[in-house]
């Protein structure tokens, strides 16, 4: 059965089960009234028990088409009922379960602004990201920008604050947001806790992993618009580089010790054919520009193969056609597009840096990784 908490009574009121509502009177109504779907019109139950929160549910047979896409947990009824709650403390105009007939939509709350409407869709089950590309299309297509709230995964509940190492799954990867160009942020909230989860100032390292900022924030002193993290201080931007600098020379060891392509390994296989070892590739080489992202592969590798097209080649860094950019990118998967943007930036940071293209050496003795980390977050201060 699909449960709810919003539901018409026999006079044609909308109900909502909030709180504050006593479930000695509800039990009441359970024998005395009658309730029905706001979306197929068709009589739903109510259901109060001692430890399941209070809901309506559909039968099952019944056919509700829009109302929601998979069943809702007790999980997600205690998260979206006190979000609600947090949004109707703090003034905003907001519904609970409303029904978006034109695009038969039911998100699990909409706020009402003088110039837009602005649904909030609370995620706790794992489903098909083209199940939440489709939802989403459907409101942009309405005039809405959605706000996705992931719940807080549980291998990162119980992390504590401060700098770290976050492996997401492709699925919550889905749910990270760009608060601008480089500052990306995933928004998560526990209801058991009631706790939000801020993983922000996210830089990508390889795969699935962020070195970031985990922040908590109690629900009472949540906001709306939602609280937005601060940037990392001095101290914090330290410890970005030196857990960025320390993952990249394990990732040159291991790319030697756990290796069983051989010479078949693409990274390798231009250490061979550029007479250099791993472990001796110049500090510029592996570094975190902007866009980053865009690659799977760890910056050191994914850079170093670029130079080895270059010098193979013999296109120099100060005369790279983006053609012959598109030509690299080719070779590996994903956006197309926005890998020749990285590719670009890490141009960028080497004519900027003077690299001579012939020696491949340059005169630069500072520390590349902290100013690049650095820029990238003070600029998002701005």
């Amino acid at each position: 059965m699909r449960a709810i908490l919003t539901a018409c009574s026999d006079e044609g009121r909308l109900i909502i089960l909030s709180s504050e509502m006593e479930r000695q009177e509800l039990r009441r109504w359970r024998q005395t009234r009658s309730f029905y779907c706001p979306q197929c019109k068709g009589p739903v139950q109510l259901k109060v028990g001692d430890i399941v929160i209070p809901h309506f549910a559909h039968r099952k047979e019944a056919a509700c088409s829009a109302s929601f896409s998979e069943g809702e947990s007790q999980q997600h009824l205690n998260g979206k009922r006190l979000l609600y709650q947090l949004l109707l403390n703090g003034k905003q105009k907001v519904e609970l379960e409303p029904t978006l007939n034109k695009i038969s939509q039911r998100p699990d709350l909409l706020i009402k602004t003088s110039k837009t409407k602005i649904p909030i869709e609370f995620q706790c089950s794992t489903i098909p990201i083209s199940h939440l590309e489709e939802r989403t299309g459907g409101y942009r297509k309405a005039g809405m920008e959605p706000i996705w709230i992931l719940h807080t995964p549980a291998k990162l509940t119980n992390l504590a604050e401060g700098v770290g190492i976050f492996q997401f799954s492709k699925f919550q990867e889905w749910f990270i947001t760009k608060t601008s160009p480089e500052d990306d942020v995933l928004l998560t909230f526990n209801p058991h806790n009631q706790t939000f989860h801020y993983f922000s100032s996210l830089l990508h390292v390889a795969g699935q992993r962020y070195i970031g900022m985990h922040r908590i924030l109690p629900l009472h002193f949540q906001v709306f618009p939602f609280a937005r993290p601060k940037a990392p201080t001095e101290n914090e931007m330290r410890q970005y580089s030196n857990l960025y600098e320390s993952l990249r020379q394990k990732e040159l060891q291991n790319r030697i010790l756990l290796n069983r392509k051989g010479i078949k390994d693409p990274f390798l296989r231009s250490c061979y054919e550029m007479k250099m070892l791993p472990t001796q590739l110049a500090p510029w080489i592996g570094v975190p520009i902007p866009g980053n992202w865009a690659f799977r592969e760890a910056d050191v590798e994914w850079q170093f193969r670029f130079i080895h097209f270059l010098k193979r080649n013999e296109i120099p860094f100060s005369d790279v056609a983006t053609y012959s950019i598109e030509r690299f990118v080719h070779g590996f998967n994903g956006n197309f597009t926005e890998k020749t943007l990285a590719c670009e930036q890490y141009i960028h940071f080497l004519s900027q840096q003077s690299i001579d293209f012939a020696s491949l050496k340059t005169d630069y003795t500072e520390n590349v990784v902290l100013q690049l980390i650095s820029e990238r977050f003070l600029a998002n201060e701005r």
